[in-house]
């Protein structure tokens, strides 16, 4: 667990509370820890509805249509976006650009720049208020969901949907698997796993209850949580239910990958918070390693951790890094059938042309060489 030291849990409640709870490894047993509450902050004037963190930035939205951000770091709030008329119903980042996309009950997705905090676009195509909101691994897709059982596809480099699907019920959550090359939507009583190359789905998870969250253990194994005791582990290779164990004593309200084979759930009944050891391997036992009791429902959950804080150049630094690193570009190809649209992804990788501006320049003086990034247009 020492590798998780650095790792907070944040969680959002019914009773307005923000908390933070710091992982602490036992001493004598190196697999097991203690979850200590870091920080409680009463940001809202209703329940908080969802959760993100980015960068040294934690974002929650609730029913009171605004969005309070936090600054980890420093352990204080950051400022207030009110840029929504609804719930701010789902909040995202993505790991490695400056963004973050809001989702609300006005029927509206925002993308943000952090730091400025400036809502670059507003994108407007759902007639009824969103529910569910992910990005893909690229940063340059998004999905969304809403009360109009209208999922949408979202080229948001164009700033545009690249096609729009009907989905029978009013989506729980949408979650996007670790290669981007799968998707999930909760939908009632099942999970619909879809196939990014062909919009179609290629597995379907009846768990006989209302589904509350998924992840993607790998690229090929999830793991779902909803409205009983049992979360379930599901491989999408065999197409088949592997095991299950029983996570919270009625159900299970959110779910968060801490790490590779740790998983954190939190119940809104029980008011737990859980890691858990999770292994598909049927020999192995699933075994909870830190438990803490929050005394609130737990609504929302993320994780925050030094990882996600983006590098940025400092005036008069020269950044040499970017000479030797190559620069992944990454390029949308859309193709038209008959029915529907199908966006599909390729990233290919270029090899930086800095090295050639600076053999050019070799005679000259030295000049400062600045870092290049791509980052997700807005």
């Amino acid at each position: 667990m020492e590798a998780f030291a650095e790792h907070e849990i944040l969680v959002g409640t019914y009773e307005e509370y923000v908390l933070g709870y710091n992982i602490v490894p036992h001493l004598k047993e190196t697999d097991k820890c203690d979850l200590v509450q870091s920080f409680t902050v009463k940001g809202h004037c209703g329940p908080v509805r969802s959760i993100c963190a980015g960068s040294k930035y934690a974002i929650s939205g609730g029913s009171d249509e605004i969005c309070k951000i936090y600054d980890v770091t420093k352990r204080a709030e950051h400022g207030t976006l009110m840029h929504h008329e609804g719930t701010v119903s789902c909040l995202a980042t993505h790991s490695s650009t400056s963004h973050l996309v809001t989702a609300s009950d006005d029927n509206s997705i925002s993308v943000v720049r952090m730091g400025s905090w400036q809502v670059e676009k507003t994108l407007y195509k759902h007639s009824a208020g969103i529910t569910a909101l992910a990005l893909h691994p690229t940063g340059k897709l998004a999905f969304s969901a809403a009360k109009d059982k209208k999922m949408i596809t979202w080229n948001l480099v164009k700033a545009r949907p690249a096609f729009i699907t009907n989905i029978k019920g009013i989506a729980e959550f949408i979650t996007v698997s670790p290669d981007g090359t799968r998707y999930a939507v909760g939908v009632h009583r099942r999970v619909d796993i879809y196939s990014i190359e062909n919009a179609g789905v290629e597995y379907s998870i009846d768990i006989k209850a209302r589904p509350n969250c998924l992840v993607f253990l790998n690229n090929d194994t999830v793991v779902v949580g909803g409205e009983s005791s049992v979360a379930q582990i599901h491989s999408l290779i065999e197409k088949k239910m592997l095991r299950t164990w029983e996570a919270h004593t009625t159900r299970v309200r959110c779910m968060v990958m801490l790490g590779e084979g740790m998983l954190v759930t939190a119940s809104s009944s029980d008011n737990m918070i859980k890691i858990w050891k999770v292994s598909t391997d049927m020999s192995e036992e699933i075994e909870c390693v830190g438990s803490v009791d929050t005394t609130c429902r737990v609504t929302c959950m993320a994780i925050w951790h030094p990882g996600l804080r983006l590098d940025r150049k400092r005036k008069g630094e020269k950044l040499a890094a970017s000479v030797e690193s190559p620069v992944k570009k990454v390029k949308l190809t859309e193709a038209v059938t008959e029915k529907k649209v199908v966006e599909t992804v390729t990233v290919e990788q270029e090899i930086s042309k800095v090295d050639k501006k600076i053999k050019k320049k070799k005679k000259k003086a030295k000049p400062a060489i600045e870092n290049e990034s791509v980052e997700a247009a807005g």
